[in-house]
Formats: structure tokens, C-alpha cells, sequence
């Protein structure tokens, strides 16, 4: 690139490159006209670039990262919810709080087809105890009441809603789901898995393209206040491609988005024997542009989650009196399963497996190895998001296959203490054994899950390097990581477990500058003082996109 062709020189900052190999600081970075870097050192080497008219921004010192990578998160699901009733626990305390909450959207809003409620958990509640249709009739009796649990894998509804559903004391548990009865055999209201995700449009009508939209705006707002320049949405339905793609024309997504496609989905929609590869469901057309928005994995589901008692383990959860001993739901029977990932691998793709319980992930390492076997590929990239409980064999046999733990350090903190009380305490410490998967060599990146936790990369840096729970136990301190692996989890490992790792996630020449401006160095701040780091400034293409008024 020719110097004349600098725009801009941010300088006078701290800037951890992140390239790979070690954390290597410099002082400046050049951005070019199309939006990428072209140097990167010290004060006086970059600024003898400057030209008439090069923009110089000085950064007063601050410490400049690339930006922060998420890559999973659902960008659909949080644009949704930021426009529905927030649950979250605190301030959320007990039955009444929600009911109330729940009450004032009905009141606010007499028209609406559904009262919504979302990041609802019944184990940060006084009693721990679970809602019920006969709660949520307190609400309304006329007009339908859904609370989705922060998990996404359960929900509560009122009676008119089961009623709407179709749900009665005969109506069989769908595959993959349950409908949860009380000692008569008749529906709590309670959903699992599957069951909770039914029929939905019997309750609330499909959101038009408008509000889809409106969502995806909300959502891309919320990511540049945290820092996060890329994400992956980890299960974007096969109809809501061209969704994203006109949101990024729009530019209500500046964020660069990477989409896992629903693959069970995809195969529902096409013809016997045929394997759609990524290349043919990438957006196309006047304005699209593959480095904003992108289709990138196959995502697949093989169980649910620890605090809704549905991810699929080897042994049963710890016992809740009166209740059933319970192994969790396999979301798909074991050759199902297997089969969707014989196809993805044979069409190319790179997969993306949700499996949080052991039983669920020695599946999915067994189903890769065997598509792996019948059909070889180098070096196909394959994920498991989550990927929590663990033991030896499990992280060996990771690191062997070669498979990309993908992993959400604010589970931890957020949802730490239910995990106790689901798998007890030997399980738990087995958790998302960061440190010793870093030890081990097996692949990891970070992200968030958001809106099952509120997406903030600060607050996983944190807890990966703190592992404590909101009731301040720490989850095997061993497992502890240090902070230059942990800001590594959510910069340059996602971009390499994206196979985007050409253009992002570190601070070289060539890439886009794409950057996360802090107001302190997240390397040499303790634990103690972790909230004076704090996202002062968002940078997408060199283009400041939140935080303008700080850098001036």
C-alpha cells in the first residue's frame, strides 16, 4: 500500500498486538483507505507516515487490543430479548418479582399476542423452585405468558398458552424434549428442550422482516459497547440468511458476523442425497460483502444444559427428592446424530456441536472420528462448543482429533453456583478445565452464549482468570488461567477457530482494523482493581463505531 493512501494513525497508545507467538507491544497503528492496517510501531515510525491529510488520533496512552471476538453468541435471540421482559437474578429475586415484572409489560402493552420474558433462572431464586402455569395465570388467564430460562433450554407458559400449544395430559413428550408433569400427570407448564421451542407460532406470530431487523440493530448496538467487533451467531436458520445480509447492507450489523447455519434444518430442506456446501448458501448480490457477513459451520445440538438438568451425562444429576433420577436428553438418538455429521463432513464443512454433559461429548468425538475414518479430510476444523464436562480420556482424544473446545467463561461465574447443586462437587470441579486444555494443546477459544449471559469479553477475561461464582466459591483454582491466555481466548483464538484468522484477531499489517480501545491495560491490572478496565472506544474498518466522543 502506497503511504499516501494512510487515513488515519492512532498513536500515543499502548497497543497489544496479540500477533501469535508472544504479546509484543507498539505504540502506533496506520489504517488505510480500504479500511486495513498498514503499520504497525512505534510513535515516530508509524506517524513519518502521516500525510495533509492523515486523521491523528491520539489515544492518551490507553491500552489498544485487537477487537474482541465472540464466537458464539445469537444475535437474533438478543436483539429479541432486548425488547422483552428482563428476569435476570439480581434484581430478580423470588415468584413475585417476576410476576410483577410480567404484569407491568401486560399493562404497558394490553395488545400484545405473548408476554415475553427472558434470562429467567429458578435457581437464583429465593425458594430455587421453578415457576408454574398456575404463576404465570396470575398474570393473565386470557392471553399467553412465556418465560424462556437463560439457558434457552427450557420455558414456562401459562395455561392458555398449553392450551394454544395443544399440550394436555395425553400429549406424548417430542423427541428431544419434555413436557414436565406434576403427580396427576398434568403439564406444569414447564417445557424442556425441544418442547419448550414447539409450535411457537400457535402463541407468538413470526416476527416480520422489519422487526427481525430491529432486532439485529439492538443486537449490534449492544456488542460495539462491549468491545466485540466480530461474531459468530451459532444457530442462524437457513430463512434468516438473507435477513442478515440485508442488515448488513443497511449497515444495522457493522459488526462483522459469521453464521452457523442450523444444519438439521438444511438437510429438512433439501432433496435425498444432496449436500449443500457453505459456498452455496453464502449471501450473494449488489452491496454484499463475504468479510462482513459470511456463512461459516454447520451447527448441530446433541444435548441441552447443566442448570435446566438436560445436558446428557454417563451419571444421573444429583438427586432432587420426589423427583426421578435424571441422565439429561440426548437432542437427537446417537445414529441421527451421527448421521448429520457424516453428511456435513462429506460436503465440506467445518461443525459446530453443542455437547455439554460427557456422555454428549464422547458422542461427538466418536461421530467426528468416524467421519473423519470413512471420509478423510486435512485438517477440518471441527468444534464443540461448550465442551464442559470433562475427564482425561475425553481431553486427550480432543487433542488427538483435533477438535476446538469452544469454550464460555461467564458460565462460570454467572451459573457456577446451580452447577453444584446439579452435578455436585467432584463433577463440578471437572468443568471447563481451561487451564489444563491450555496445557494439554487441545484448541480453545472463548465466547459468550449471550444472552445466556450478558456477553461482556471483560467479564469473561475475569472469570477465566478467577473461576468464582456469584456466591465467591472458586471452581478449581487450578483450572485458573493466566491473563494474557485468557485475552488471547477472545481475540486471536476465535478468529483461527473461525478460519478467519487471515483478516482478524490480532494487530498486523494486511488485516482490518478492527480494535477494542481500554481505558487501562488488562495485563498488569489485578483481579482486585478489574473494574478500572473498561471499553472506552469500538473500531470496525478503522471507522470509530462506538465511543467516538472519547477519542476525540
Amino acid at each position: 500500500m502506497k503511504t499516501n493512501d494512510v487515513t488515519q494513525i492512532l498513536y500515543n497508545g499502548n497497543v497489544l498486538t496479540m500477533s501469535v507467538g508472544e504479546v509484543q507491544n507498539a505504540q502506533a497503528v496506520a489504517v488505510g483507505r480500504d479500511g486495513r492496517i498498514v503499520a504497525v510501531g512505534t510513535d515516530s515510525e508509524v506517524l513519518n507516515l502521516a500525510k495533509a491529510k492523515t486523521i491523528r488520533t491520539n489515544l492518551n496512552g490507553r491500552t489498544l487490543i485487537p477487537g474482541f471476538f465472540d464466537c458464539h453468541l445469537h444475535l437474533m435471540w438478543l436483539g429479541k430479548n432486548l425488547g422483552n421482559v428482563d428476569l435476570s437474578s439480581p434484581p430478580v429475586r423470588d415468584k413475585d418479582d417476576i410476576i410483577r415484572l410480567l404484569r407491568e409489560r401486560l399493562i404497558a402493552k394490553p395488545n400484545e399476542a405473548c408476554i415475553q420474558g427472558n434470562r429467567y433462572d429458578q435457581n437464583k431464586l429465593t425458594d430455587g423452585q421453578h415457576l408454574t402455569r398456575y404463576d404465570l395465570d396470575l398474570v393473565s388467564t386470557s392471553v399467553p405468558v412465556r418465560i424462556v430460562h437463560t439457558s434457552g433450554h427450557a420455558a414456562v407458559v401459562n395455561s392458555i398458552a398449553l392450551e394454544r400449544l395443544g399440550i394436555t395430559e395425553q400429549t406424548p413428550d417430542p423427541a428431544g424434549g419434555e413436557i414436565v408433569r406434576d403427580e396427576h400427570g398434568q403439564p406444569t407448564g414447564l417445557l424442556l428442550e425441544t418442547a419448550s421451542w414447539n409450535d411457537l407460532d400457535r402463541i407468538i406470530p413470526p416476527p416480520s422482516a422489519e422487526e427481525s431487523l430491529d432486532a439485529l440493530g439492538r443486537a449490534n448496538g449492544y456488542l460495539l459497547q462491549r468491545g466485540i467487533t466480530s461474531a459468530s451467531d451459532a444457530n442462524t436458520a437457513p430463512h434468516e440468511i438473507e435477513l442478515y445480509q440485508k442488515a448488513m447492507v443497511r449497515d444495522l450489523l457493522t459488526v462483522r458476523v459469521n453464521s452457523m447455519v442450523g444444519w438439521s434444518e438444511v438437510m429438512a430442506g433439501v432433496s435425498e442425497g444432496a449436500i449443500p456446501t457453505s459456498n452455496e448458501l453464502q449471501p450473494g448480490g449488489i452491496g454484499f460483502n463475504w468479510h462482513r457477513y459470511h456463512v461459516g459451520q454447520a451447527k448441530l445440538f446433541s444435548d441441552g444444559a447443566i442448570t435446566t438438568r438436560t445436558c446428557w451425562l454417563t451419571q444421573p444429576f444429583e438427586q432432587i427428592e420426589g423427583m426421578p433420577e435424571s441422565f439429561g436428553i440426548p437432542l437427537h438418538p446417537p445414529d441421527e446424530l451421527r448421521e448429520y455429521i457424516r453428511l456435513a463432513h462429506n460436503g465440506g464443512w467445518q461443525i459446530a456441536t453443542h455437547a455439554i454433559g460427557d456422555r454428549a461429548i464422547d458422542l461427538v468425538l466418536s461421530a467426528y472420528a468416524e467421519a473423519q475414518r470413512l471420509h478423510t479430510r486435512s485438517k477440518p476444523g471441527h468444534r464443540i462448543e461448550h465442551c464442559m464436562l470433562l475427564d482425561r480420556d475425553l481431553i486427550a482424544r480432543l487433542r488427538r482429533q483435533n477438535i476446538w473446545s469452544i469454550g464460555q467463561p461467564e458460565f462460570l461465574s454467572n451459573l457456577g453456583d446451580a452447577y453444584v447443586t446439579a452435578l455436585g462437587e467432584e463433577r463440578t470441579d471437572r468443568l471447563s478445565p481451561y487451564a489444563t486444555l491450555d496445557v494439554q494443546n487441545v484448541a480453545q477459544a472463548f465466547s459468550s452464549d449471550c444472552p445466556v449471559v450478558p456477553g461482556a469479553p471483560l467479564a469473561g477475561i475475569r472469570a477465566a482468570i478467577e473461576r468464582k461464582t456469584r456466591s465467591g466459591r472458586v471452581l478449581n483454582a487450578g483450572e485458573c488461567l493466566p491473563i494474557e491466555t485468557a485475552l488471547g481466548g477472545y481475540t486471536i483464538a476465535p478468529a483461527f477457530a473461525t478460519r478467519t484468522d487471515r483478516d482478524r484477531g490480532s494487530i498486523e499489517t494486511g488485516k482490518w482494523a478492527d480494535f477494542t480501545l481500554l481505558s487501562a491495560d488488562p495485563l498488569t491490572t489485578s483481579v482486585a482493581e478489574w473494574d478500572a478496565v473498561q471499553v472506552v472506544a469500538t473500531f470496525v474498518g478503522g471507522a470509530c463505531l462506538y465511543g467516538a466522543e472519547a477519542v476525540g
